[in-house]
Formats: C-alpha cells, structure tokens, sequence
C-alpha cells in the first residue's frame, strides 16, 4: 500500500501590527474634547525650553508639565463653555460675536498668505483643517469673552472701590524691598596668572570695554587665564565691591592687582539703589499697578471658580 505523501507545515501566521496612537481624547469640559495631539502641541515648546535651560528632563518632570498644561487647557475650555452663561449677553449675542470676530480673522488670513487657497495649503501642511482651526479660535475667543464679562467689565464699573488706602498701605509694607533697597551688582572677574599678567588683563580690559562676551569667552584668547563664576557685589574684596555697585551696567575696570595675579573685572548687572517712600508718587503709581494686577487676577479666579460650577470635567485615566 502506498504511503502518502506528507503535508507541509502551513505557513506561520504574520505578527500582528503594533497599534500606531493618531489622536485620541484625554479629557473633556461638557461636550467639548480635548485631543491628545493638542496637549502634546502644548507640552512640546515648555519642555524643550526647560531641556534647554536645565538639561534632559527627568519622566517625572515631563508628567508634572503635561499635567500643568492639561489643567490649563481644561481651565481655557472651561471659561469658553461659560461664555453664554455668565448672563451678560444672550447665548445668540456672544455666537454673533464669535462669528464676527472670525470672518475678521479669516479676512486678515487670506490677506496674509495672499488668497484662500494659499491659507488652505497653510493649514494643512500644518495638520490642521478649517473645521480644527475654528474649534481652536472658539475656545480662545469664548474664554477672551468670559474674561472680558466677569473681569474687565466689573473693573470699569467699581475700578475705585477696589485700590483702598489700606491696601496700598499693606502692599507697600510687604514689598518694601522692592522699594527701599541698596545698589545691587553682578561681576565677572577673569584672573590673569603668570608674569604677563599685567599685559594681559590691559588687553583684555579693552577688548571686553568694546566686545559682549562672557567672562569665559574672553579668558580663552589667554591661555592660563582663569574666569570665575559671576559673584554679587557684596562678596568681593572692598575695593572692588564698591567699584561694583557705583554701576553702570557695562562698566569695565582697569586692571587689579593681587598677590600673584592681575584681575578685571566687568559688571554685567546692576540695581541703582532706591529710598522710595510711601507718599512719593512714582510709588504710588507702582503700587497701584501693583494692586490692580492683584484685584484683576482675584477677579479671574473668582470668575474660573464660577465657570468650574457650570461645566462637568472628565479625564482619561492617565490624564488624572
């Protein structure tokens, strides 16, 4: 009897491809989304200008940003759906505001990029569509117009009632530094060792009188020249403190000798000192700029909080 033939083993079957994430929805404020590809345009510049003033970031860091920038989102998404309910126009009055304010925007779009369908390729070469670009200046126009309802408008209604004499007063005591203070100096010393010092440090003192370098830019055209970390005025030897705080800003000295080295130095900040009073008026101006920001950003917490009890928020679960 003949055997048959035997079967080949049937073909593996191909992995199955990785997931790819495009978009998806990390939290919502009532029936409006907020995308994961919005958080991450966002997050992206306040992460890479940290990176660029600290380093690599830890993941920590990078979760604590992305937080911060979610709760400002939603908090944006928040006065925007408030917009219509803080009862100062009709729910009709503020969409024909925000239909007004677009076509502008539209106009002064197409004038820019030189016709409609240049502004279209614009959007999409950035991934945007004009259906994302009007949700986009919804938000931001609806939560502009809730500021301007629940702050500005309360502002120019009762502006006075707001900047008492006691609050001056008590601004004035608790930031008195701000207003009393000595004359504050940063300086960059470079150290010129060796016996040509002196030549040194003359050379360099005119080149850094005529060129905006740093105090290790300039030690190294000297080989063996030595430049500090920038020190406040206070903590330099007497002479050169005094030196310091006479100012301006810019100023070079000439060169300082000590025990084995020739100095130069440059300040490269400086703080006139101030004796302000209370009742000098520049004062007063300042204090009550001072305090309005404080009334107007009272005034946006107390609006936010108002926006907060009209809106239901949800978050994904990573998001929270």
């Amino acid at each position: 009897m003949a055997s048959l033939p035997a079967q080949a083993d049937p073909p593996a079957p191909a992995p199955a491809p990785k997931p790819v994430l495009v978009d998806t929805v990390v939290a919502t404020v009532n029936d409006s989304a907020i995308m994961w590809s919005a958080l991450r345009t966002n997050t992206y510049g306040r992460l890479r200008t940290l990176e660029a003033r600290y380093g690599r970031l830890r993941p920590e860091d990078i979760e604590r940003v992305s937080r911060e920038e979610l709760d400002e989102l939603i908090d944006r998404n928040t006065m925007a759906q408030a917009a219509k309910t803080f009862g100062v126009f009709t729910p009709e009055q503020v969409e024909t505001f925000f239909r007004r304010d677009l076509e502008r925007d539209e106009q002064e779009q197409i004038r820019d990029f030189g016709s409609h369908q240049a502004w279209n390729q614009a959007l999409q070469n950035a991934g945007r569509t004009w259906q994302t670009y009007v949700n986009e200046q919804r938000v931001d126009k609806l939560a502009n117009y809730a500021e301007e309802f629940s702050v500005n408008m309360r502002l120019q209604r009762q502006s006075n009632l707001f900047l008492t004499p006691r609050m001056l007063r008590e601004t004035y005591e608790r930031e008195k530094s701000r207003f009393v203070r000595p004359a504050e100096a940063l300086v960059a010393l470079i150290v010129f060792p060796g016996p040509d010092a002196a030549a040194k440090a003359a050379a360099a003192a005119a080149a850094w009188q005529q060129e905006d370098l740093t105090s290790s830019q300039l030690a190294a055209r000297y080989p063996g020249a030595i430049a500090p970390p920038n020190a406040v005025a206070s903590s330099l030897i007497p002479e050169l403190a005094q030196w310091a705080i006479a100012g301006p800003q810019g100023i070079v000295s000439t060169p300082i000798e000590r025990t084995g080295s020739v100095q130069v130095a440059k300040v490269v900040s400086f703080l006139a000192a101030r004796n302000g009073r209370f009742e000098d008026l520049d004062v007063q101006d300042e204090l009550r700029l001072m305090c309005g920001r404080g009334v107007i950003e009272e005034f946006r917490k107390q609006a936010l909080e108002r926006a907060r009890q009209r809106t239901e928020v949800w978050r994904t679960q990573g998001a929270r």
